[in-house]
């Protein structure tokens, strides 16, 4: 959007856009419809407010305020697709309509026809071919099939049976081998551990205790006593 002539004193003009994003805001909904009130009026049910900037959160409109209308893409049936801002002529031009004037130019929208959604096609078929049909006269006298109530009950109340007697007519094949790479080449290969057996050395296994009488015992010591043998005051440091 493009605003008034702020500092005019110091030969400064600001220059805002309006801008109509085909591909940001809410998804699934479209814009219907702009409209042009006064500064203290409130929009219209179903109208959105413009009124600041997005970049520097200044004023956006002079006088006026600039509402507009969004409407969910499958329920509309037409949407705006162009917006253009004239600065001298004052009548729209041909395909567009005239909304008003705003900051001094004439604000104009163009819109196209919105196709609706094309509904899912129905079944041809029923979705129980089983089921038994009875022939009825349409208006126009010839016949339509419909199943009938009673045998679509009794068939249905016996699905459940026919489910939980149904068995496999073969076992569960069997688990594919796990991989294993195999080893083709002609010369053994050696890692250096060969005939070395993994046992612990005799000076730490459990018959040889003597060697840990010389370990001091640990003691557990609470909160307090750490408190007591770690305190420090640091007085001297007070002082200095």
């Amino acid at each position: 959007m493009q605003s008034w002539k702020e500092s005019v004193f110091i030969g400064r003009k600001i220059t805002r856009y309006l801008c109509l994003s085909k591909t940001e805001g809410i998804s699934d909904y479209i814009v219907v419809n702009i409209n042009i009130i006064n500064e203290k009026e409130c929009p219209p049910d179903g109208y959105c407010l413009i009124p600041r900037t997005i970049d520097s959160d200044q004023k956006a409109w002079r006088k006026r305020q600039l509402c507009y209308k969004l409407s969910r893409k499958s329920l509309a049936t037409y949407a705006i697709t162009d917006i253009i801002l004239l600065s001298r002529s004052k009548k729209a031009p041909d395909g567009f309509n005239l909304v008003g004037d705003l900051n001094g130019l004439t604000l104009c929208y163009k819109t196209s026809p919105q196709s609706p959604d094309v509904p899912l096609p129905t079944l041809t078929y029923g979705l129980t071919p089983t089921l038994s049909t009875e022939k009825i006269p349409n208006s126009n006298g010839s016949l339509s099939s419909l199943p009938s109530l009673e045998s679509s009950a009794h068939v249905l109340s016996h699905d459940y049976d026919r489910l939980m007697s149904l068995k496999p007519t073969r076992p569960a094949p069997k688990l594919p081998p796990t991989y294993s790479s195999s080893n083709y080449s002609t010369l053994n290969s050696y890692q250096g551990l060969e005939g070395i057996p993994f046992i612990l050395n005799q000076n730490i296994s459990v018959e040889h205790k003597s060697i840990f009488k010389d370990i001091p015992e640990i003691k557990i010591k609470t909160s307090e006593d750490l408190d007591l043998e770690y305190n420090y005051s640091f007085e001297q440091e007070r002082q200095v």
